[in-house]
This record gives C-alpha cells, sequence and structure tokens, in this order.
C-alpha cells in the first residue's frame, strides 16, 4: 500500500523517462534496488523446537540428531506442497508458499510428523506482502508470522485471521477462535485460530498469554526470535542507512498494487447520465479503498483526468501508480452499457475487458462485479469483512442513489451555498430509501461542515450530527464516513480518546479514504503529536497528489515539524501546480512558513497581502515588524488594530505585535485579565507569548486566568 505502507517497505524514487518509443515509462531510480521488484503476497511459516537450547546444554548429541531429524522431515514435506524454504534458524526454520491453504496443509502433515517423531515443534503461520531477496525475505508480515508462533504450545499450529479467511471453504481443515492477542511491534490486535484437526494440539487462552507476556520463559525461544527477528532487523538497517546517505528517495514508494480509477467517458446523450458517470467511479474507488495491500488514488485527483487527452502510461506515472482502470458508460432509457477495462500501465496493455448490459437499476452490482474483477486480478488478501464490502449493495433504489451522488457533488465544492444544498438532497435519498446508511453518515458530514463553511453553531450542528450518525449506525457500522464524523465531533468536546479510537476505526474499514487520513490529522494536531500528523498527512498527499488540499494539509504538517526547506519547495510545486488557488490561502501558507522558519523579512509580503484582505491578519504583520525592530510601523498596526470594531481578542492581538517587540510590560499589560479573557497565550502551538514564559509576572498571568501549570 501507498507508501503508506509495510514499515519494512524498499522507498524507491518515481521516475519518468522517455523510452524509444516516445512514451513515458517508470523506472527505478537504482538498479541496486532490485528487491522492490520482487515483492511478493506470500504465506509465511515459522517454526521452531521448544527447549532445544536446554537440551543442546544437557546432550549435545541427541540435540544435533533431533535437529537433523526435524530438517529432514521439514525439507521432504515442505517441498512436497510445494513450499519454498528461505532459511534455517539453528532449531527453527522459515518458508513461504504462494498458497495459504498449502501452507496449512504442509504444517499440519509436518506436525504429525514431528509428533510421531517426538520432536516439541511449533508452528506459525500469516499471510502478506513480503519483499524477496537473494537469501531471505523482509516484510511487515515476516514480524507477525514470528509473533504467531510464539503464542504456540508444541504440537500446535497457529494462524492468523488472513490466513482462517482463505482457508474457511475447505472443510477438511478444521480451526478454532483462541482470541484477538498484542502482538509486540505489531500496531493491531491480531485474532489468532489454532488448527485443530486430529493429533494436533490446541492451546488454551492461559497457554497463550503466558507466552505473551513472558511469565514461563524460555531461553530457546528467545534465542531462535532474537535470530530470526535480528536478520530482519539487520536489512531494515540497512535501509535506514541507505535512506540517510541518499540512495533512496522517499517522497513516493512505488507499489505493484496501486491503481487509478478515472472518470468513465460518458457515451450517452440522456439528460441525468452524467451524475452516473461520476458515481461509478465514486463507487469503485470508494469499494477498493477498503484494501490495506492496495494503494487507491483519491478520486479529487483522478477528476483531472475527464476527457483528458493524455495516454494511460502518462496518466501512471504522474499518479505513480501500475495499473488503471477505464471505461465507459451509454445510458438510453432505463437500459444501459458499461465497458470497463484494466490496464497493467507500465505494459500498456489490457489485462481484461468486460462489457455489462443491464438495466439501470443494475449499475450498483455492476461496480461490484468490477470491483471484485480487480481484486481477483491484482490477487489482493481479502478477509470476509471486505469480501461483504464489495457485493453491498447500498440502496436499491436508483432515485435515491442519483440523490446521494447530486449530494456527494455539492459537498465536494466546499461553500457555504453547496453544503446547505448537500443536506437537502441527501434528506431527498433518504426520504426515498429510509435504511440508506451511507446518506445519514454523509448527511450529518455536511451538517457539522456548515461550522466551517456557513458559521453554523458548533454545538447545534454537533447534535443534529449525531442524530443522524446514530440512524447510520444502527442499519449499518461498517462506514468509514461514520466514524470520521465521529472523530470530528469528538475533537470538538475534547474527548481525544474516543476521538482516536473513531478515527481508528474510520482508516481500519477504509485505509485509502483521505478524508479519513486528513482529519486523523487534525486529532494530532490538536493533541500537540505533529510528527503523527505529519505521518497522515503524507499518506493523505499519496493518496491525493493533485489535490490542493492535500498537498496545502502536508505543507502545514511540514511546518509544524520544522521541515522548512522540505515545506519551502512543497509551496513552490503548489504555486506551479494549482494557479487557480485561492491567492489568500496560497499566501496564509506563506505566512506560516516564513514566520515560523523564521524568516520575517519575507513574511512581511504574505502578511501584508493577507491584513489588506482581512484585518485579523495585523497581528501577524506587527509581529513581523517587531521581529525586524521596525518599531515604527509595529506601532502603526497597533493603532490601526485599536480601530477596529471592539473585539473580545482586541487587547490579545495588542500583546502579539508587542510581543514581536519585545515590549513585556506592554504584553502584559494587555494579557492582564482586565482587559483579555482569551487563555491562547498558554496555547503550546502559539509561539509568540514563549519569551515571558520565564518571567515571573507569567505565573501571575496563569493565576489570574485559572490556568494550571
Amino acid at each position: 500500500m501507498l507508501g503508506i505502507f509495510l514499515f519494512l517497505n524498499v522507498k524507491t524514487l518515481l521516475s519518468i523517462n522517455q523510452s524509444k518509443t516516445g512514451r513515458k515509462s517508470r523506472l527505478f531510480k537504482s538498479t541496486e534496488n532490485t528487491m522492490a521488484q520482487k515483492r511478493q503476497l506470500a504465506a509465511i511459516v515459522f517454526t521452531d523446537i521448544q527447549g532445544y537450547t536446554a537440551l543442546m546444554q544437557k546432550d549435545e548429541k541427541v540435540s544435533l540428531e533431533i535437529r537433523e531429524k526435524h530438517r529432514k522431515i521439514f525439507d521432504t514435506t515442505t517441498k512436497k506442497h510445494n513450499g519454498k524454504i528461505i532459511q534455517y534458524f539453528g532449531d527453527g526454520t522459515l518458508s513461504t508458499f504462494s498458497s495459504s491453504v498449502e501452507a496449512v496443509h504442509s504444517s499440519i502433515e509436518l506436525q504429525k510428523k514431528f509428533i510421531d517423531a517426538d520432536i516439541p515443534v511449533r508452528i506459525g503461520i500469516h499471510v502478506g506482502d513480503i519483499i524477496q531477496t537473494e537469501n531471505d525475505i523482509i516484510g511487515d508480515a515476516v514480524n507477525v508470522a514470528s509473533r504467531i508462533e510464539s503464542c504456540a504450545i508444541a504440537g500446535s499450529v497457529l494462524i492468523s485471521d488472513k490466513i482462517h479467511d482463505q482457508i474457511r471453504s475447505h472443510p477438511e481443515i478444521k480451526a478454532t477462535f483462541l482470541d484477538a492477542y498484542e502482538l509486540k511491534n505489531v500496531s493491531d490486535a491480531i485474532p489468532v485460530f489454532a488448527i485443530s484437526n486430529e493429533g494436533l494440539r490446541v492451546p488454551t487462552s492461559k497457554q497463550v498469554k503466558e507466552n505473551l507476556s513472558g511469565s514461563k520463559p524460555n531461553s530457546n525461544k528467545s534465542s531462535s526470535i532474537k535470530k530470526k527477528i535480528g536478520i530482519v532487523l539487520g536489512l531494515v538497517g540497512l535501509l535506514i542507512l541507505a535512506e540517510y546517505f541518499g540512495l533512496y528517495d522517499f517522497t513516493y514508494t512505488v507499489t505493484d498494487r496501486s491503481i487509478a480509477v478515472l472518470p468513465f467517458e460518458n457515451l450517452s446523450t440522456d439528460a441525468d447520465s452524467e451524475i452516473f458517470r461520476d458515481g461509478i467511479t465514486y463507487d469503485i474507488v470508494n469499494r477498493l479503498s477498503h484494501f490495506d495491500d492496495l494503494h487507491v488514488i483519491s478520486q479529487t485527483s483522478v477528476k483531472k483526468y475527464k476527457d483528458s487527452d493524455m495516454t494511460v502510461p502518462e496518466i501512471a506515472a504522474e499518479l505513480g501508480v501500475t495499473y488503471i482502470l477505464e471505461g465507459s458508460i451509454r445510458k438510453y432509457g432505463n437500459d444501459v452499457r458499461i465497458t470497463s477495462q484494466l490496464i497493467n500501465a507500465k505494459l500498456d496493455e489490457p489485462v481484461w475487458v468486460n462489457d455489462y448490459d443491464r438495466t439501470l437499476t443494475d449499475i450498483i452490482q455492476i461496480q461490484s462485479e468490477i470491483t471484485t474483477n480487480i481484486v481477483d486480478e491484482l490477487k489482493l488478501n481479502i478477509n470476509f469483512e471486505q469480501e461483504k464490502s464489495i457485493a453491498k449493495v447500498s440502496t436499491q433504489n436508483i432515485e435515491a442513489y442519483k440523490l446521494f451522488l447530486q449530494g456527494r457533488e455539492e459537498a465536494d465544492k466546499r461553500n457555504k451555498g453547496s453544503i446547505a444544498k448537500s443536506i437537502e438532497l441527501y434528506q431527498k435519498a433518504i426520504d426515498i430509501d429510509p435504511n440508506y446508511a451511507e446518506a445519514y453518515a454523509e448527511i450529518a458530514n455536511s451538517i457539522f461542515l456548515q461550522t466551517y463553511y456557513g458559521n453554523a453553531d458548533p454545538t447545534i450542528a454537533a447534535e443534529k450530527a449525531e442524530t443522524y450518525l446514530t440512524k447510520a449506525e444502527k442499519i449499518d457500522d461498517n462506514i468509514s464516513r461514520l466514524y470520521t464524523v465521529k472523530g470530528l465531533l469528538y475533537n470538538h468536546t475534547k474527548q481525544f480518546e474516543k476521538a482516536q479510537v473513531a478515527f481508528e476505526r474510520a482508516i481500519k474499514l477504509s485505509p485509502n479514504d483521505v478524508t479519513a487520513r486528513h482529519q486523523y490529522a487534525t486529532y494530532f494536531y490538536y493533541t500537540g503529536q505533529y510528527q503523527k500528523q505529519l505521518e497522515q498527512t503524507k499518506i493523505a498527499y499519496a493518496l491525493d497528489p493533485l489535490s490542493f488540499a492535500s498537498a496545502s494539509s502536508y505543507f502545514s504538517a511540514l511546518t509544524y515539524n520544522k521541515k522548512y526547506d522540505d515545506a519551502e519547495k512543497l509551496i513552490e510545486e503548489i504555486r506551479k501546480q494549482h494557479t487557480e488557488a485561492d491567492d489568500f490561502i496560497v499566501n496564509r501558507l506563506y505566512m506560516r512558513l516564513y514566520m515560523a522558519k523564521p524568516d520575517f523579512q519575507k513574511a512581511i509580503a504574505p502578511t501584508t497581502y493577507l491584513s489588506n484582505e482581512d484585518k485579523n491578519y495585523y497581528r501577524f504583520l506587527g509581529y513581523s515588524y517587531g521581529q525586524l525592530g521596525d518599531t515604527i510601523n509595529a506601532l502603526r498596526i497597533v493603532d490601526s488594530i485599536k480601530k477596529m470594531p471592539s473585539h473580545r481578542m482586541q487587547n490579545h492581538r495588542i500583546a502579539v505585535v508587542f510581543a514581536g517587540l519585545k515590549e513585556s510590560d506592554s504584553v502584559f499589560h494587555y494579557l492582564d485579565t482586565s482587559k483579555n479573557k482569551s487563555k491562547l497565550f498558554n496555547n503550546n502551538a502559539i509561539y509568540y507569548f514563549d519569551y515571558i514564559k520565564t518571567d515571573p509576572r507569567y505565573s501571575d498571568l496563569l493565576h489570574q486566568h485559572n490556568i494550571s501549570k
């Protein structure tokens, strides 16, 4: 996924070069970076012999005989089931299988043979992306498989939920759910199952927890795991050094499982066909966004290519994806023909082409079929919940669906009138279909958006939004938008722990949801976790690389993290790429950069522009003059603020200007509670007053405003 991605991924630079045929193609920066070309999905099997180190200390000859017998059984059985032995780790092994079912069948046979031979072996299996090197494999999935094996007992085979999803349709394999466990260095709790075929042991929950907590330490296991993880971490260390010395560019990560869904071509003459054309793109992107091993470009970025003359390889190169889905829609009355084509942009060749001749009421089902074809073609790792999400039909009523699409189109315009219009359209969709869960979630989102774009009262808006969220959740609690709105509401009420839970749920449901990433970033901003804010905005920017909103959010996070050179490069790129962007917003970005850097000489121009448009920016202009030692212009700004209509922030703004001049007496004078009721001077994100915090009078100021230290 996304360079979002597995933390062990090799980062590569996307270069655009002209080939002999004149077409653009994506090439890796360095021929040294061959590992990225060997990325694959695989089932990973870890084994080790329980108590081997203790036995080695007691009787070296016997232990070596057991190890040789163990390896002979492992070698013949693994190859029999088409497995690939990667490495032996003393008493342990690491192997991979292209099929999860074969990995489990092999492990069952292995465990039975080990039990018959009286060799106490533990086995753990997981499936995921790996990077194949000449002698080893790396990837987050390797770590997970190792951790699952550490939960096992001798004679057992433990598997992850992802393996379980893939053996569900094989009745000859029996599995028992144990519990979801927090595994070391794994971000989410992993549901773990035990293979319960006859002859195999199934650990109790207590035994698994003992293994996890280390209450029964096993020196052999510790040694084995250290060997396994040490090799992986050693390779990671090399990658980190490579990054440090500039061998790889970490700006973008390119994966083979990356796709952009282009706007379908409209071949219809019907007046309302255009909305269904856009709806197809939206719906397929939304369905694909549920897969954490697929990088899906946001609809916002692909809109640029509507009716574009660019070639598929050119578009893929610009977006940094391997696959492009394109197609057409022809609507005539209630009949519709949809053609879709999945293209491997590297080869500029179609992978498959399908035609769908249906009635209009089947259009949502067609989108589900197209998504399923993509999932099958890319061999995505799919669990039961994701399978349900693909097949889900949000409404059976085509008129309600049409109103929903129109509502989204209005909401995306992000202005006061369009947000209000979207609420009206969503409500009409709900009136037609009272069980339209997505419409309830979107209307809740638009209602709260009115606090940003329509000056609505946040408390009242939150109450209204909550009503719709409750209805949505009762119908379908697996909608990402539902939880992004919940997170916004919790941010507003400063219930940050609940906000985090909501945003994490949204991202788990839809890892490629740009809105969820943006709003999760706001949570980290509000809680002062700027590094994590940067991580989320970087993900959002990679998902939505042609969006001004994504670029500006990423820019702000770079600034908060004091990555000023990167921020300055990005703002210059924003100016070139988004010539239509609002000058006010662009100047505000420049102001933030130069005031934070600080470079107050450069800050004067954008801040002057902003002040001419909005007098609330006078304080920043005055502060900048003060920092430059320009007392005359700073005091002129103070006079201008005093002439503005009375406002509860007026004296606070004057204090900001005097802070720029380092006039501490005046700062304390205007921050006194008799003149200033705002507590913003104690906000850690606002640095203007940092220099007075060592002044003894600052403690008195906190006391006056009832602020605890």
